[in-house]
C-alpha cells in the first residue's frame, strides 16, 4: 500500500536521495536534498511529491521544475521509485499527479531524462509520449594511476605562450572575481551542445553556484592571458565517496586550438588527487567530438550515460 503527498522537509530528504540515487552516478546528499526541499529561487515554479508507504517511508519521488531561464512553457520533470516497490503502479500515479501540475502550469513542452542502460525506464518515457532528444556520454579517470608525465611538455608550453592557471580563490573570491567568472561561463555554455534558451542572468549563478553547498572557490579553475579570462573548467568533490565530478569545461573561441582545454583539465586532475578523490568523471553530449576525443586522449573510460528526453504537452 502507498500514498502520494507533497515532500516535506526534515523527513523525507534520506528516502528522497536513496530513490534519486538508483539514477544518479554522482551521489546525491540528503544535505542536497534538504537545499531542493527549502530553497525556490524567485520565480521558479515547481512540483515535489513523494509517494510514501503505510509507514510514511519515502518509496518514490516527482519532480517539475520550471527556471526563469527556461523557454517559456518549457518544464523539467523526473519521477523514480525504489527498486523494491517497482512494478506496483507508483511511477504511473506520481506521473499522473505531474501532469496535473504540468497542465494547471500551461507547459508545452516537457523535458526529462533516463539512463541508457535501463531499458525499463525508457519504455515507461515511450509510453508517456517522450522521444530521444541527446544522447550524454558518461565517462570517468582513475585518478590512483594516472600519469600526467607525458603531458609536461605540453603544460609547459601554454606557460610560454603566457597563459596561466589559476583558480578563483587564488583572486580572493572577490565580487569582482566572481562577476569575471560568471562572463567567461557565459560566453562558453552558448557552446554546450543542446544549449537552449537565454542562459543564466549573475543573479541565477550566483543561486546555483555560488550559493550552492558543493562550491568550493579553489574547485573553480581558470586560463588567464594577461588580464582576460579565457577558459573555465569547474569541480565538484563528493568526498564522501572520494570522487570528483568535472561540471564544466570551456574555452573562448579565439582561444581554441591551443591546448588549453587540455591544461585546464590537466589542472583539475591535480586539483582533484589534492582533495583525495580516487576518480573524476564527467558527462559530455554525444555530438561534441572535441571534448570526448580530449577525455579519450587523458584516459577517461566510457561509462553509462543518459538520454535527455522531449515531449509536447497537448
Amino acid at each position: 500500500m502507498y500514498r502520494l503527498r507533497p515532500a516535506l522537509p526534515s523527513t523525507d530528504e534520506p528516502g528522497i536521495a536513496s530513490v534519486v540515487n538508483t539514477f544518479e552516478q554522482n551521489p546525491v546528499s540528503v544535505e542536497t536534498v534538504h537545499e531542493w526541499l527549502i530553497h525556490d529561487a524567485p520565480g521558479r515554479i515547481s512540483f515535489r511529491r513523494v509517494a510514501v508507504n503505510g509507514e510514511d517511508a519515502v518509496v518514490g519521488y516527482a519532480v517539475s521544475v520550471h527556471e526563469t531561464w527556461d523557454p517559456e512553457g518549457q518544464f523539467y520533470a523526473w519521477a523514480g521509485v525504489a527498486p523494491a516497490w517497482r512494478g506496483r503502479g507508483i511511477g504511473a500515479a506520481l506521473y499522473s499527479d505531474m501532469l496535473e501540475f504540468l497542465k494547471h502550469h500551461n507547459a508545452s513542452t516537457v523535458t526529462s531524462e533516463v539512463r541508457d542502460d535501463c531499458a525499463v525506464s525508457q519504455a515507461f518515457a515511450r509510453r508517456r509520449g517522450f522521444e530521444n532528444d541527446r544522447h550524454l556520454f558518461q565517462s570517468s579517470l582513475d585518478l590512483e594511476h594516472f600519469d600526467e608525465s607525458p603531458y609536461a611538455q605540453i603544460i609547459a608550453d601554454s606557460a610560454a605562450s603566457g597563459l596561466r592557471i589559476h583558480s578563483l580563490a587564488d583572486f580572493g573570491d572577490t565580487p569582482e572575481a566572481r562577476g569575471k567568472l560568471y562572463e567567461v561561463n557565459a560566453i562558453t555554455d552558448r557552446d554546450v551542445p543542446g544549449w537552449t534558451g537565454p542562459g543564466l542572468s549573475f543573479e541565477e549563478f550566483n543561486e546555483w553556484v555560488y550559493e550552492a553547498g558543493w562550491y568550493r572557490p579553489d574547485g573553480q579553475l581558470l586560463a588567464a592571458d594577461g588580464d582576460r579570462w579565457v577558459g573555465i573548467c569547474a569541480v565538484r568533490l563528493y568526498p564522501e565517496v572520494r570522487q570528483a565530478f568535472n561540471v564544466h569545461t570551456g574555452v573562448i573561441r579565439s582561444y581554441r586550438r591551443r591546448n588549453i582545454a587540455l591544461a585546464l583539465k590537466l589542472a583539475a586532475i591535480r586539483y582533484a588527487r589534492s582533495q583525495g578523490a580516487r576518480s573524476i568523471s564527467t558527462h559530455n553530449d554525444s555530438t561534441n567530438s572535441p571534448m570526448l576525443a580530449l577525455n579519450r586522449k587523458l584516459g577517461y573510460v566510457p561509462e553509462p550515460g543518459r538520454y535527455t528526453l522531449r515531449k509536447t504537452v497537448k
